[in-house]
């Protein structure tokens, strides 16, 4: 089950990315008029996009705002979006493991540079990634603290 939780980030090392727009209220980059953001931005060079959970790709395709983008079903309410894709790497009907590739980052659709606009939906509304991701980070930690405990108690 906690493989089907979106919380590993989407991209490579945080080194080489930055996050360009986060979630909410802002001003369209091209439209300039004021529009909810439903995800956030990551912006990079070139690299592979990862499955942030397990689950079976819904949809590939292309759409005017999002360009070439995936949607991931994982079977628990969540389903993640993959906008902006300079070259998709999965098909309609695939089954993902957590971490695997579907597709390279790029600025297809309307993007005003290289990124990855990254959406979470829970129950069919979308919701901040933000704390998914750091989800992740934590449950890393937790493991890598148990882990010094036991080395300490033996």
């Amino acid at each position: 089950m906690a493989f089907t939780v979106p919380c590993i980030p989407p991209v490579g090392a945080w080194a080489y990315n930055r996050l360009s727009s986060g979630y909410g209220l802002r001003r369209h980059p091209i439209q300039g008029c004021l529009k909810q953001h439903e995800g956030i931005d990551i912006a990079g060079p070139h690299q592979y996009v990862r499955s942030t959970a397990s689950g079976r790709v819904l949809r590939v395709g292309w759409a005017n705002g999002l360009g070439l983008h995936v949607v991931v079903d994982h079977g628990n309410s969540y389903q993640t979006i993959y906008g902006h894709l300079a070259v998709i790497l999965c098909q309609a009907g695939q089954s993902l493991d957590i971490g695997e590739r579907i597709g390279v980052l790029g600025k297809t659709g309307q993007a005003t540079g290289l990124h990855l606009h990254y959406a979470v939906k829970k129950s069919g509304r979308y919701v901040d990634p933000a704390p998914y991701l750091t989800i992740g980070l934590k449950l890393v930690s937790c493991h890598m603290l148990g882990q010094q405990a036991n080395a300490a108690t033996r």
